[in-house]
């Protein structure tokens, strides 16, 4: 039978086509997203960059206003600015203060009238300045005066390039016996914010042409480039910035020019006495978006090369795949003609020719044997069937002996079932059995007891209803659906202590061993729980014990150990400083010697009750040993503050001791040492500096305290 010839596409002309028009379709589809995405990313990453900068910006001028507002407090509440009656004292106070804050243009103290009656370097001194807004608003009440120039000191402080311009921080100043006695004010020189925007901006960041721009709400840049300063804006950015919003914009400036702006104002997240100024990163447009042009070309060339080099490789890669099919073809063809069924030749160009002219050759071969095969079949039909039917007869007799063998192990298994449960239901442990759904499918005698829920009123209800404390029930509900997912737990197959809840309500701690068991369709959860409220008890018996000294009852080396970095951190977080005492009793060997160990003990107990009488509650005494004694004053305004519960520990141990063997009259040294929240020291070298303190009372004379 001769077969029509039909003109068709060649499949080297198909896969040539498609190539190339995949090619084409990628390279437009790259064409457009590249113009549609670039873009918009480009200006995405500018805006979070300038968005960035400005909360910098923002934090960096808030954070330095609270640090002045702060410093000015605590100077208002020094005892010497307090109630010094001499200017020179107070002066050398501000001149102090000043050389460690060089930002400081300025510190002074007025009376009651506005005549300044101490000042940083005498400026200003004996100059009424009552008419000020900053003496005027400081006081009644804590006042920050916003961006102005320098008026009385003008002339007076040293020349600088540009002139003097000022942020005031004034407060009023009590003695202490509450008597008003003036006005402190600080001049925060505004050198200061124009050293946060340099600390700001990166050399990449000016070299592309970022600009800080800080405005005050008058619409007056205050700080920016030279040609901008003290003149006024009204700009889309600014308007957002003074309606509390942070972000960043595209917008076109007084210049003409585009510009990418981060906006946002200062004030929003401090105190109340912060300036609220709005803070401006602009960079222009064209540059910011100058390396994202770049790359877009440089992607949409290599593209375009790519897309060349694939069609070329696909004409090539088609012709060769598609020519060992044609010669195959082109045999089966002849084949036809001939009329003849002969072996298909077997081709050796690629492995899926290769396979497809083998796989041909055995069809034809299989075509020959299975004719033969069928031929066979039918003169061994009648002797295949008595065989097949003997068979059927020995598997049946095989399975009635299989299924009474099945009998006799499912009723051993009923047995060792009932012997289970009778052993379940009087162990000393709950046992729960649940299946992966949580649900209780089983439930001893124990459990009753421990938990409170009687077994009809337990089965069939979730176990996480049942006794779960509600702080557990996310954590374990997770865990149990990544086991069922992946197999993994962090609670199954151990022994955990954990919480759960009794049918009253009351929680209690319980140790749990729970297992899995995998059946044909799911599993099954087992768990064991062991009461352990009074073992936990009894731990925690034996961990306070281990913490407190057993002469005095206080806190011992170890506890000391733990509490001071506690106290130390809470000074971070606070501002506040922390005090570290080293106490020692001058003399207490003699006690010891002349009148024994046992005076010398109580001796120990009735001054460990002294000191802590002193303190506040709030403060740590502990006793590293002998007659050595650390106490951890918190929340400190400064040394005054230390010394003054020092003196008040030394006339408590001045006073008699009325001890059982004799009264005696002893007295103490003591080492001080300060930790501020910038101070990078750790606890053993606090107590290691008190204890060098000590040393240092005792050599000069003993009972005194000092501080280093």
């Amino acid at each position: 039978m001769r077969l029509k010839q039909v003109d068709r596409l060649r499949l080297a002309t198909l896969v040539t086509i498609g190539v190339c028009a995949t090619v084409l379709v990628t390279m437009l589809a790259l064409l457009i997203l590249v113009d549609h995405f670039a873009t918009g990313y480009a200006k995405q990453q500018a805006y979070e960059r300038l968005q960035q900068l400005s909360w910098q910006m923002r934090d960096s001028l808030d954070s330095g206003i609270d640090r002045v507002i702060d410093q000015t407090l605590v100077v208002a509440d020094m005892n010497t600015v307090r109630d010094a009656n001499s200017s020179d004292d107070i002066r050398q106070i501000f001149d102090n203060l000043q050389s460690k804050f060089t930002d400081y243009a300025w510190i002074g103290l007025t009376d009651v009238s506005g005549v300044v009656f101490a000042s940083t370097g005498g400026l200003l001194q004996g100059v009424d300045v009552s008419a000020r807004p900053w003496f005027q608003n400081g006081r009644q009440q804590l006042f920050t005066g916003d961006y102005h120039p320098a008026l009385l000191l003008e002339k007076k402080l040293p020349e600088i390039e540009g002139n003097w311009r000022f942020v005031d921080v004034s407060l009023p100043v009590r003695r202490g016996n509450g008597e008003y006695r003036g006005v402190l004010g600080v001049h925060l020189s505004w050198q200061w914010a124009r050293g946060v925007a340099d600390a700001l901006l990166i050399p990449a960041d000016r070299q592309y042409m970022v600009e800080v721009l800080v405005v005050r709400d008058d619409g007056m840049i205050i700080l920016g480039p030279d040609y901008l300063q003290e003149t006024k804006i009204n700009t889309s950015s600014l308007n957002l910035a003074r309606s509390g919003k942070a972000g960043a914009i595209s917008e076109k400036w007084p210049d003409g020019r585009r510009y990418l702006t981060g906006y946002t104002q200062t004030g929003t997240n401090s105190n109340e006495s912060s300036l609220k100024w709005s803070v401006l990163i602009r960079q222009p447009e064209e540059v910011a978006l100058a390396t994202f042009h770049d790359l877009q070309q440089q992607i949409l060339m290599v593209g375009g090369g790519i897309g060349l080099l694939l069609a070329i490789v696909a004409v090539g890669l088609t012709r060769r795949l598609a020519k060992p099919l044609d010669d195959l073809s082109a045999a089966i063809m002849r084949q036809r003609e001939d009329g003849m069924i002969d072996a298909i030749p077997i081709l050796h160009g690629y492995h899926e020719v290769h396979l497809l002219s083998m796989t041909l050759a055995n069809m034809v071969e299989r075509e020959r044997q299975h004719v033969m095969h069928l031929q066979s079949l039918n003169e061994n039909l009648e002797q295949l069937v008595q065989e097949r039917t003997s068979e059927i007869e020995q598997k049946a007799r095989a399975l009635e002996e299989s299924l009474a063998q099945q009998m006799l192990i499912q009723q051993r298994l009923q047995d060792s079932e009932a012997e289970l449960r009778a052993t379940l239901q009087n162990a000393n442990d709950a046992f729960i059995a649940m299946d992966q759904d949580g649900i209780i499918v089983d439930w001893n005698d124990q459990s009753e007891r421990l938990l409170g829920w009687a077994r009809h009123e337990a089965i069939g209800r979730k176990a996480i209803d049942l006794m779960i404390p509600a702080a557990l029930l996310d954590g374990l509900q997770q865990d149990m659906h990544r086991f069922l997912l992946t197999g993994e737990s962090n609670f199954l197959n151990r022994r955990l202590e954990s919480t759960l809840v009794r049918r009253d309500g009351v929680e209690f701690s319980v140790e749990i061993a729970l297992a899995t068991v995998p059946l044909q369709q799911g599993y099954r959860f087992i768990a064991f729980l062991h009461d352990i409220t009074e073992r936990q008890i009894q731990q925690a018996s034996l961990k306070a014990m281990a913490l407190k000294d057993a002469l005095t009852d206080l806190p011992n080396r170890r506890a000391l150990l733990l509490k001071l970095p506690e106290s130390m951190a809470r000074t971070k977080r606070i501002g506040k400083p922390l005090a570290v005492f080293f106490l020692d009793l001058d003399g207490f060997k003699g006690v010891n010697d002349g009148y024994g160990h046992e005076a010398g003990d109580e001796l120990l107990r009735t001054l460990a009750q002294r000191i802590v009488s002193v303190v506040r509650t709030t403060d740590t005494v502990a006793r590293l040993a002998g007659d050595e004694f650390v106490v951890v004053l918190e929340m400190l305004n400064g040394n005054a503050d230390a010394l003054e519960v020092a003196e008040k520990i030394l006339q408590a141990l001045q006073q008699p001791f009325e001890l059982t063997a004799a009264t005696l009259t002893l007295s103490g040294s003591i080492g001080i040492t300060m930790y501020w929240p910038e101070d990078p020291t750790n606890a053993d070298q606090l107590i290691t500096l008190a204890d060098g303190a000590m040393y240092a009372a005792k050599k000069m004379g003993k009972n005194r305290a000092v501080i280093v």
